[in-house]
């Protein structure tokens, strides 16, 4: 029991520690925080494992705490998009309210070694009767990112290849990419058809962009990752 017990607390110091480094419990006091925690599942995924598929997963909330997760879906044609990159403090997956609500419209795949955070939809449901200010923040983060993914459909069947690949590249280095001098490095493990899935266009013209880019020294890949030399030159394309 005592061994139990040491146990427990240290999964709760550890799971408040993570909540700590989400900006999304900024304000949260350490009592609120410790309450969400007893509802959250620790889990871990491999590089490139499946967290769950379109249509086929529990409703639940997940918060990434370290790693990239992507979040695909398959269209009538039968493509696969990528509709949004999940960062570490993000939240992704579902809530269902009633018998009514939609089942999940993406699948989930973890790009490298990733850990998050859990909260099933009967837990969330206990832990907003409880302590709505928590569920309230989660729920509008949900939304907002909701909101996000419709807005990348609807940017993927309009507008410039050129334009959308931009587009993706500068919200990469935003959210995650390194700066050194003037130049920003993206270490994350993108490859050309990652690209293409989050631009609606062929792995073929990603080729063919970004190897032109690279002639222009407006980016660099030789070293395995994607350097922006001269971001300025990617802003211009899509203002």
């Amino acid at each position: 029991m005592a061994k139990e017990a040491i146990r427990e607390r240290e999964d709760m110091h550890i799971k408040l520690d993570m909540l700590k480094q989400i900006h999304l419990f900024e304000g949260l006091g350490e009592e609120e925080l410790k309450e969400a925690i007893k509802y959250m599942q620790v889990k871990e995924f491999r590089r490139n494992e499946y967290i769950f598929f379109e249509e086929e997963a529990e409703p639940g909330i997940y918060i990434l705490i370290e790693g990239l997760i992507k979040l695909l879906k398959e269209t009538q044609d039968a493509r696969i998009v990528i509709v949004r990159l999940v960062y570490p403090g993000d939240v992704f997956g579902w809530i269902e309210w009633g018998k009514k609500a939609p089942k999940n419209t993406y699948t989930a795949k973890s790009m490298t070694e990733s850990k998050a955070l859990y909260i099933s939809n009967k837990d969330f449901i206990n832990l907003a009767i409880k302590h709505p200010a928590v569920a309230i923040k989660m729920t509008c983060e949900a939304t907002a990112n909701l909101i996000q993914t419709y807005e990348t459909i609807k940017s993927i069947a309009g507008g410039k290849v050129e334009e959308r690949i931009a587009k993706v590249l500068l919200e990469i280095a935003d959210r995650i990419g390194k700066r050194y001098d003037d130049t920003i490095i993206i270490e994350a493990p993108l490859t050309r058809l990652d690209i293409a899935e989050m631009t609606g266009t062929t792995v073929e013209t990603t080729i063919r962009v970004m190897s032109k880019w690279k002639k222009q020294g407006i980016i660099n890949t030789e070293r395995g990752y994607i350097e922006i030399i001269k971001r300025r030159e990617l802003e211009k394309l899509v203002i």
